[in-house]
């Protein structure tokens, strides 16, 4: 006899109805997929009993008698004809299982007219089996009626949630729902209490309805939806909305591209609130991956990831400084704004431009002594190259002395040292003639004062001081604008070192003595499983023996601080994510200027310069450039206006 046989129908349908339906958020989500196909244009939804007593009423177009019984079936759909309409979807529904799996696991009443219709019809189902049908006077459109979900199945009930959780979950399959069906009002009511209500009055309307006007003021309009700032920041990737031809999906692909459009933005830990629509030819995409339909594959997920990734980035970037944190003064007072620790004005170290005896506009004016100002103007005059010369190329103190006998600055800003009995013993003739050609590529005889027009360009700020030696001050028209010098470095270096990484244009300088570094175990398994990595930015390293390493070159960077640590911070950061951006990140928050450091103005000045032809406020970590104060709110504060 044999051992295999066809299930009976009940057990089939059950069995589709435990992928379908894996929850009542799940179940709901079916019924109102359902009639936004039929054109529904409002659709109600209340929920009792943790969710196993649900009624549905649309407005939708409604179903005559013989579609009403086929829609029970299974496999019955008006969606799709043959395979070919599988692959080229316009619809929500397409495999004719909902209906009919729902009514397998619980007690089913569906009634419905169409608008042609002078009566209309209804029937009840107890676990698929049709126990009634009855004619019957009501408005066009559809109500479903669901009572004791998992009635028939108890195993599943032993899995339903605790009240809260099963209605949150509800109440975010209705919420994903209407964000993008913003023609159609929706109503949710959980034990009689509305906890969803939209009016289907286009987009804005909706956000504004769902999530409040503090997450509508934060948010930006772009080209594939909507994406919020620094204050919508959220604990976790929930807030992340993604569609697909209309349809809310899970998709890494898309996903990625959200978060690593943010990338720099994001502190550990937090998520950004974005909403994407993403519309493509229904045939290349597939969307009958999972029962669910919740996940999908792209045709060219390369091809998805780069245009989600290049129109969010030039979105969040386009106006990225007007979205820096603004600092408001709660208290009124001279000695609250010293307690807000804002405006220390005693403590506020002002430098001075030669020939200019005052830097902020005053009601009484700057008195300073001659000598104070030969003073510091002296004191300036002695750093004014400071910055150029260590801005970014100076070469590692590990190197062995050069004998520097000229300077000379390229197009970039970095100081050129021409350089002479600089051939390591082991240098060959290629080795020179490389050297020669990239020296010849950075030389620039215009010299500093040319680059200084060159890199002149209009703008509407003005830098005016550097306080605490941590903060550098900028004036706008409306603003006071604070700047952490540590982070505006950080991100020059790291957005410098990225193009120069992924343009392949990193130079090494080998070394005329190695550097021998002792790593332990977790170290080393470390170093030799990135050896190609390392070698991309210019650490050429070889093992020594066991658990020693040598450094025989490294990348032409600004080293502020030693090779050793900045390879040894470099060990600790790898790890999870992509191993390129823990490398360019490292290197660049490591080596930039530190909180303490004294600048002078003109160092501050091709700081900000460089940072705002970057047009990136936020350091690779997240935390914000910049901290804004209006001078609107200041002139309040001190009672003009």
């Amino acid at each position: 006899m044999s051992r295999i046989r066809i299930l009976n129908e009940s057990v089939s349908n059950i069995i589709a109805a435990g992928e379908v339906v894996e929850n009542p958020a799940s179940m709901i989500k079916e019924l109102i997929e359902n009639s936004l196909d039929a054109g529904g244009e409002s659709i109600r939804i209340e929920v009792k009993n943790n969710g196993r007593d649900v009624r549905l009423v649309d407005t939708g177009m409604g179903m005559g008698k013989e579609d009403l019984f086929l829609c029970v079936e299974r496999h019955a759909t008006s969606k799709i004809k043959d395979k070919e309409d599988i692959f080229n979807l316009t619809s929500y529904g397409f495999r004719g299982e909902a209906l009919a799996s729902i009514g397998s696991i619980s007690k089913m009443i569906i009634s419905s007219r169409t608008n042609d219709s002078k009566a209309g019809h209804k029937i009840n189902l107890n676990a698929g089996k049709i126990t009634k049908y009855e004619e019957i006077s009501r408005a066009a459109g559809t109500e479903i009626v669901i009572k004791d979900l998992f009635f028939n199945i108890p195993a599943r009930l032993k899995f339903l949630r605790k009240k809260s959780t099963e209605y949150a979950r509800i109440r975010e399959i209705v919420l994903k729902e209407a964000l993008y069906n913003t023609e159609v009002s929706f109503s949710l009511l959980l034990d009689g209490g509305e906890v969803v209500k939209t009016s289907g009055r286009g987009i804005e309307n909706t956000i504004l309805e769902l999530f409040g006007r503090n997450t509508l003021k934060n948010l930006t309009k772009f080209s594939l939806g909507y994406w919020g700032n620094m204050n919508l920041l959220k604990s976790n990737r929930d807030s992340i909305y993604t569609y697909v031809n209309g349809r809310y999906v899970k998709s890494k692909t898309i996903e990625k591209a959200v978060l690593d459009a943010y990338y720099t933005k994001l502190v550990k830990g937090r998520y950004p609130f974005t909403i994407v629509f993403f519309d493509i030819s229904p045939d290349l995409v597939d969307v009958n991956v999972h029962p669910s339909k919740k996940i999908v594959k792209f045709v060219d997920e390369d091809g998805v990831y780069k245009e989600i990734l290049d129109q969010l980035t030039d979105a969040i970037y386009r106006d990225d400084r007007k979205n820096s944190i603004s600092l408001k003064i709660e208290e009124d007072g001279e000695e609250n704004l010293k307690k807000n620790n804002l405006l220390d004005f005693e403590k506020l170290e002002i430098l001075i431009t030669p020939g200019v005896n005052k830097v902020m506009k005053t009601e009484q004016p700057v008195l300073i002594k001659e000598e104070k100002l030969e003073n510091k103007v002296r004191e300036r005059i002695a750093k004014a190259n400071r910055y150029s010369r260590e801005y970014e190329t100076t070469l590692p103190l590990d190197i062995s002395p050069l004998e520097i006998k000229e300077s000379k600055i390229d197009d970039e800003g970095e100081k050129i040292e021409s350089r002479e009995n600089e051939i390591p013993l082991e240098k060959g003739k290629e080795s020179i003639e490389i050297e020669k050609t990239l020296m010849a590529e950075k030389r620039n005889d215009g010299g500093y004062k040319n680059l200084k027009e060159e890199n002149k360009v209009k703008s509407d700020y003005r830098v005016l001081a550097q306080l605490h030696s941590m903060y550098i001050l900028v004036e706008t028209g409306e603003e006071l604008e604070i700047y952490d010098q540590h982070i505006v470095h950080e991100r020059i270096l790291y957005e410098k070192l990225k193009d120069k990484h992924y343009n392949k244009k990193i130079s090494v300088q080998n070394l005329l003595v190695p550097i021998k570094l002792e790593l332990n175990g977790y170290e080393t398994e470390i170093v030799r499983g990135n050896l190609d990595l390392f070698s991309e930015f210019g650490f050429e390293v070889e093992e020594f023996c066991d658990n020693e390493i040598l450094i025989r070159g490294v990348p032409i960077f600004n080293f502020r601080v030693s090779v050793e640590d900045t390879f040894r911070n470099l060990l600790e950061n790898l790890g999870g994510g992509d191993p390129r951006e823990k490398v360019i990140i490292s290197m660049s928050c490591r080596n930039a200027i530190k909180a303490g450091e004294k600048l002078t103005l003109e160092e501050m000045e091709t700081m900000i310069s460089d940072l705002h032809k970057i047009g990136k406020y936020t350091c690779p970590h997240g935390r914000p450039i910049i901290l804004k104060m209006t001078f609107d709110d200041m002139n309040k504060k001190f009672n003009r206006k």
